[in-house]
């Protein structure tokens, strides 16, 4: 739990502004931080009053995690009476981010010279399908 003291002013505002910054916050370890807020009136000084608050503070996510295979390497065997367009095998990377960050897409980048596969993303399932083309 973090514990933050600030000193109102004379001027009295009705929304101020707290930052922290910890090295190492990271939402894939903690998620939510407990923060007590104390404010005390009188610059402070002896005799005056004070307040505390607590205040949860959550995390969003940012995109700083890759998407990570299981294998490193994958094997299918396809028969070649499979009809176009139909599977021959699922592959699925895992990533740590959440919602947006933690979507993927699959591409094919070399080994298939002749264009007789695709692989499609099924974003439900986040995985990639690779079916036969020609």
């Amino acid at each position: 739990m973090l514990i933050i003291a600030f000193v109102c002013s004379q001027m009295f505002q009705s929304a101020a502004t707290i930052k922290i910054a910890l090295h190492g916050m990271d939402r894939e370890m903690r998620e939510e931080y407990c923060v007590v807020i104390q404010a005390k009136d009188m610059g402070g000084h002896m005799g005056g009053l004070s307040g505390t608050t607590t205040v949860t503070i959550t995390l969003t996510d940012i995109n700083d995690n890759p998407p990570k295979f299981s294998k490193s390497l994958y094997e299918f065997g396809i028969p070649e009476d499979l009809p176009i367009g139909k599977t021959g095998g699922k592959v699925k990377a895992n990533d740590r981010d959440i919602g947006e960050n933690a979507k993927s897409t699959y591409n094919i980048i070399e080994g298939d010279d002749l264009g007789a596969f695709e692989i499609i993303t099924d974003a439900q399932m986040q995985e990639g399908i690779l079916r036969l083309k020609k």
